[in-house]
């Protein structure tokens, strides 16, 4: 997974609908990453995060962006 970078998305209600995530993920703090076949959702404030990876949703605790881009690309999630 290495091979494909995460870049920034925009978080809005329509990217929200799209990816699943639930309305609760719009929040002020939360931000949203993705490569070209999975996406990652991180909420600062609450200290979790959520990876779309191949096969389904996982979400998983983090104090921060870099842990969570961390234990995916280390395949500590799922």
């Amino acid at each position: 997974m290495r091979s494909s970078r995460f870049e920034p998305w925009p978080l809005n209600e329509q990217t929200a609908t799209v990816l699943g995530l639930p309305a609760a993920a719009l929040t002020p703090t939360a931000q949203l990453v993705a490569n070209g076949r999975n996406w990652l959702w991180f909420d600062p404030e609450a200290e979790v995060a959520i990876w779309q990876g191949p096969d389904a949703q996982h979400g998983f605790p983090a104090r921060s962006l870099a842990e969570a881009l961390a234990c995916v690309e280390q395949h500590a999630v799922g």
